[in-house]
């Protein structure tokens, strides 16, 4: 049997099934980002050069690391890459403040700007290009001052901007909608606006009380906020202050209307032709999926299903009268070894149970406590053969209390969106084909290699247990609702939160109605 999965495995990288997950995104940081270049003019094919510049902006702009390389990318300049192109147009970007950036641009020694909002300001230096995306600006507090500072409309953000003293942070040279600016820029309020480079800086001074407010774009501090694990430290807070399209600046000084024009056409030529959508695709939908799992509630059930997935180990340890390191195996295996197979098919450099360690303690702490409770149980038995029987009449009642049973679905569902996620996430294509598959791996892989490595010739992972089918259906579910969503050109966090809920939810439930009426998968 071990032989035959291996061989299955082979063959899928064999035949380049999976090749596409050395495309997976590897997010990296640096203390001191250098200027990067992007493709640069060759003399051979006799590109244009276009000036540009970057500065961190996750997910828009950002660094990440590849097999040691440093490399420039983030919706933005992926967008900005492929329109260009499409006019036959190379970028170079180097790193530079957004507020010198605009600097640059009104004397010409920079040709483009991504990501800017319309204002009265920059329409006297630069031409605007039709809108490629809209961002939406909200508030954050630290989670203490959640009440104080909560509002229900902008009018009444205004009224705690100018009846409390309120020290607001912002970023230099970013346009916060006309209100905003208005008391941004009014002499009477200095003292109370903190201005910094970066929208890292803003809500780090937030978090050290320098501030206590910040105006932030709300899928950068999401993205900033899942990154740096500072969930529970800041909360948005009341409505959207200010939401706009989003365009590039050309330099009025350095560049012409024929080429905004031209960047018009190639932008649309983008859309229709599906591109823009698969840039999109790639570059939101992993971060915003990673942003929601990485929500408290979505750890709590997956640290319950993990836990749940050892329980199951432990008591056929048990019943086989396993070793201690034999029964961390087999406890082991369910939880995490679905993962490991899924990681290594994908080529991933580092392995998820490595990089998240946390699993393989709740594993251990598992086995350890229901090791105390066998020898409890048997201790308080009077006789061998009686505390044998008292300890198989234990095993049989956990395996079919419905609790376990419960929050062994709990642990499938949450495996199952996990499974989906890592799919988007390696960009393995198509996504209704790998998602389910990926799904099922890892939350019925680890349980049916467990009963490989167990000889059991009953394997229920794969003979008449309805159990891998439900993390398949809800896999394919979940797959088919982000193709679709990824058809829109706009991304909202509570629109994928929406979506994960209702995936763990049909699967949880499907699971649970199996469980009750016995439904067994159907047999050949």
């Amino acid at each position: 049997m071990l032989r035959l999965i291996s061989c299955f495995f082979c063959f899928l990288l064999t035949f380049g099934l999976v090749d596409s997950a050395s495309s997976t995104q590897k997010q990296g940081s640096t203390t001191t980002p250098t200027a990067l270049s992007m493709p640069v003019a060759d003399a051979q094919t006799k590109q244009k050069v276009l000036r540009a510049g970057w500065y961190p902006w996750d997910p828009y702009q950002y660094l990440v690391i590849n097999n040691g390389i440093t490399r420039l990318t983030g919706l933005d300049v992926e967008l900005l890459k492929a329109i260009f192109k499409k006019m036959g147009y190379a970028l170079n970007f180097d790193e530079v403040s957004w507020n010198q950036h605009q600097i640059d641009i009104e004397n010409g020694a920079r040709d483009i700007a991504a990501g800017a909002f319309k204002s009265d300001v920059r329409s006297k230096y630069a031409y605007y290009s039709d809108s490629y995306r809209t961002e939406k600006d909200v508030v954050y507090v630290r989670e203490n001052d959640t009440n104080r500072l909560n509002f229900k409309t902008t009018e009444q953000w205004f009224e705690l901007l100018n009846n409390q003293n309120i020290k607001l942070g912002v970023v230099n040279g970013f346009y916060y909608g006309p209100t905003m600016m208005g008391f941004i820029n009014d002499p009477d309020n200095a003292s109370r606006i903190v201005r910094v480079a970066t929208d890292k800086e803003n809500l780090t001074n937030l978090l050290n009380q320098n501030v206590d407010a910040i105006s932030i774009d709300e899928l950068v501090a999401d993205t900033l906020i899942w990154r740096n694990k500072w969930q529970g430290q800041v909360k948005e807070v009341g409505v959207p202050i200010f939401s706009d399209g989003i365009h590039v600046l050309f330099s009025k000084a350095a560049t012409s209307p024929t080429l905004v024009a031209e960047f018009n056409a190639s932008l649309k030529n983008l859309r229709d032709t599906g591109q823009y959508q698969e840039i999109v695709r790639t570059y939101l939908l992993p971060v915003m999926l990673h942003i929601t799992s990485g929500q408290w509630w979505f750890l709590a059930v997956d640290i319950i299903g993990t836990i749940a997935f050892a329980m199951s180990g432990v008591l056929l340890a048990r019943q086989g009268r396993y070793s201690f390191f034999g029964a961390v195996v087999l406890a082991a295996l369910p939880s995490v070894g679905g993962g490991i197979i899924r990681d290594l098919l994908l080529q991933r450099d580092t392995l998820s149970v490595i990089k998240s360690p946390f699993y393989l303690f709740c594993i251990l702490a598992t086995v350890v406590a229901f090791y105390f409770i066998f020898r409890i149980k048997s201790r308080l038995t009077a006789k061998q053969t009686a505390g044998v029987d008292a300890n198989a009449n234990l095993i049989g009642h956990l395996n079919n209390h419905s609790a376990v049973a419960f929050f062994d679905a709990v642990g499938l569902a949450a495996f199952t969106v996990i499974g989906a996620i890592v799919a988007v996430d390696a960009n393995v294509q198509p996504l209704w084909l790998w998602g389910p598959l990926f799904a099922a791996l890892t939350g019925a892989g680890g349980g049916i290699l467990r009963d490989v490595i167990r000889a059991d010739v009953d394997n229920p992972g794969l003979k008449g247990s309805f159990y891998a089918e439900v993390a398949l259906i809800w896999g394919l579910v979940f797959s088919l609702l982000l193709n679709w969503y990824s058809g829109f050109e706009q991304y909202y966090p509570e629109h994928i939160t929406a979506m994960v809920i209702f995936v763990f939810l049909g699967a949880l439930g499907t699971r649970m109605f199996v469980f009750h009426y016995k439904i067994r998968s159907p047999m050949f």
